[in-house]
């Protein structure tokens, strides 16, 4: 079944929708996040363990908003050491930090933030013009500039420009990791960091092949179906602004290693629509093909070969 599928979708190559000036739009959006001062916040966090530092962190994104989450770390350490970067899921906030700790026994630190307006600690309150719904996507959606996703791409930016700023980190060996939602915001930053990226883990990931996802309704993006319902005289404008946040048009700027996984029964971020990115990635890069699993993905096992792919490349790259 995994071969089968393989063979149906190793050619899905829809046609890319990016625009005339899309290099410009995330060329401009990275150079007025550069403008905006990192203001990084350590504060330690009370953590009944002698191995582990845990720290409260924050830090200014686009729009001056404030981010907040995790970073956590191993107390036993030498030298710098690598970061995980791990993306949310859609409305899951960073929740404990032990969540987190199966890349930190393996002795590299995790950054972890809130996604801005998704129950956690971090707030987004630049305001947006009328019409929107109350579902995230439809926030801001007939303007680019200022659309809710570019929000969300521009702090997955953030979080590596926050990561290499962090003392006790070694900057050769970022990684990025997430999971849905998390996994596209990993295939966004692996996309706009280009070669800052050691390596990326994208499990089941969104916001690729976003006609058809809206289309067919699937996940998320059903929000922007009821947007439409309400506002047909809205879709042309509509659709020219889902343009930027494709990953499928942002696929070819990636220059790390990406290992990603989908699900043969996933309704939410269907298989089919991670293959426009998929196949569009230049660099090295490995799928793993969950045949009989949901939106759930791989789990435990994928973490597990994911926890295995990442020693045994950080411990390559050492003894080089």
């Amino acid at each position: 079944m995994i071969e089968e599928l393989q063979d149906q979708l190793k050619n899905y190559t829809p046609e890319l929708t990016k625009l005339v000036d899309f290099d410009l739009f995330w060329e401009q959006t990275k150079q007025e996040l550069k403008g905006i001062p990192l203001n990084i916040r350590c504060d330690l966090s009370a953590y009944p363990s002698s191995e582990i530092e845990v720290y409260n962190i924050s830090c200014q994104s686009l729009f001056n908003e404030t981010l907040r989450g995790w970073y956590i770390l191993p107390k036993q350490r030498k030298q710098k050491i690598p970061c995980v970067i791990e993306y949310r899921g859609f409305m899951s906030r960073v929740g404990q930090p032990m969540q987190y700790l199966n890349w930190v026994t393996m002795g590299y630190a995790v950054l972890v933030l809130d996604i801005r307006g998704q129950g956690g600690q971090t707030s987004d309150t630049h305001p947006y013009p009328a019409p929107y719904l109350p579902h995230l996507l439809t926030h801001g959606l007939l303007d680019q500039t200022i659309y809710y996703q570019r929000r969300l791409f521009a702090d997955a930016l953030r979080a590596v420009d926050v990561a290499e700023a962090l003392p006790d980190i070694d900057n050769r060996y970022i990684v990025l990791s997430g999971i849905s939602q998390g996994g596209a915001l990993a295939m966004a930053a692996a996309s706009l960091a280009g070669e800052r990226i050691f390596m990326t883990f994208a499990d089941v990931p969104s916001s690729s092949d976003v006609f058809q996802r809206i289309k067919e309704e699937k996940g998320s993006f059903s929000g922007i179906a009821d947007y439409l319902r309400l506002y047909p005289d809205d879709l042309e404008q509509v659709m020219n602004v889902q343009t930027y946040f494709d990953t499928m048009n942002m696929a070819e700027w990636i220059k790390c290693p990406v290992v990603a996984s989908v699900a043969g029964k996933d309704q939410v971020c269907p298989a089919k629509n991670y293959f426009a990115t998929y196949n569009r990635i230049k660099s090295q890069k490995e799928l793993f093909i969950y045949p009989y699993n949901g939106h759930e993905g791989g789990g435990e096992t994928h973490i597990l070969k994911k926890m295995h792919i990442l020693f045994e490349r950080i411990s390559y790259h050492v003894k080089k």
